[in-house]
């Protein structure tokens, strides 16, 4: 039985034909679907990989949620390189700005948010949404790190949370050097601020405790200190040390421990947006 080709055409000029006019088609439903993603956020696939679509604006972090950014037992237990568990003095702490923490009254407003965590004062000029805090401590008693403060606070816009940033960054650095009186009389203690580091997105600095008046073989108790932003996150870490930076884990610089902590929770606010 003889084949019958329509329109006047011979077979052999119309396979050629017919293959171009279904790549032709197929090209145009590709384009289609990519449009398609585009438009609705999804991700395109370019060369095997997945990739977000451009200009889709990271979601801000709110409520509960903000919780997931802080680190658990098995992660900071490998960057201080100690077993942690979870302070029962010191029980983990969500919600509002009202669960931001008061400090001493007499201490420089400016330097406030450097010596302590999640403070009202160092808020108190922002419309915080959430809170989340959590403090660590060894199972050894003989450990080099003796606690271990993890908190995130979650603002309304990334916009907020970079003005805000900007000025811890600027109220810290003002501080390096400083020593601020904690306490009056013979066994009065005092606090110092020193090696502030600061970058675009991360701030750190060393704190030392120590007497107010001079004692023989008392050395200051140090902690490194760091705080973070990340979309409409920032957050803050402490790191205490039983005494000197011999005793910090792997590195002699207080504040890389702090750090390390701070830029996982940053990338853990990406994860989450």
């Amino acid at each position: 039985m003889k084949s019958v080709w329509r329109f006047g055409a011979s077979p052999q000029a119309s396979v050629p034909a017919l293959v171009n006019a279904c790549r032709s088609s197929n090209w145009r439903i590709a384009a289609l679907l990519t449009v398609t993603m585009l438009a609705a956020g999804c991700a395109v696939a370019v060369g095997g990989a997945a990739r977000p679509a451009p200009n889709l604006a990271p979601r801000s972090l709110s409520g509960r949620t903000i919780e997931r950014v802080l680190l658990g037992d098995s992660a900071l237990s490998r960057i201080v390189k100690q077993p942690l568990n979870i302070d029962p003095l010191f029980p983990p702490i969500f919600g509002g700005p009202e669960t931001l923490r008061g400090g001493p009254a007499a201490w420089p407003a400016d330097c406030v948010g450097v010596l302590l965590m999640m403070q009202q004062s160092a808020y108190q000029s922002s419309n915080v949404k959430n809170v989340a805090l959590q403090t660590w401590r060894p199972e050894a008693m003989s450990a080099a790190v003796t606690r271990v403060k993890e908190g995130v606070v979650s603002l309304p816009t990334a916009a907020d949370a970079d003005a805000l940033f900007a000025n811890f960054s600027r109220q810290w650095q003002t501080c390096d050097g400083k020593t601020i009186p904690m306490s009056e009389g013979m066994f009065g203690l005092k606090v110092k601020v020193t090696d502030v580091q600061a970058s675009s997105s991360v701030v750190a600095a060393t704190i030392s405790i120590g007497p107010s008046l001079p004692v023989p073989h008392s050395p200051s108790i140090p902690a490194g200190r760091a705080i973070g932003v990340q979309g409409n996150c920032l957050v803050e870490v402490e790191v205490d040390f039983s005494n000197g930076p011999k005793s910090s884990p792997g590195s002699g610089d207080i504040n890389a421990t702090a750090l390390d902590i701070a830029q996982i929770m940053r990338d853990k606010v990406t994860a989450l947006s």
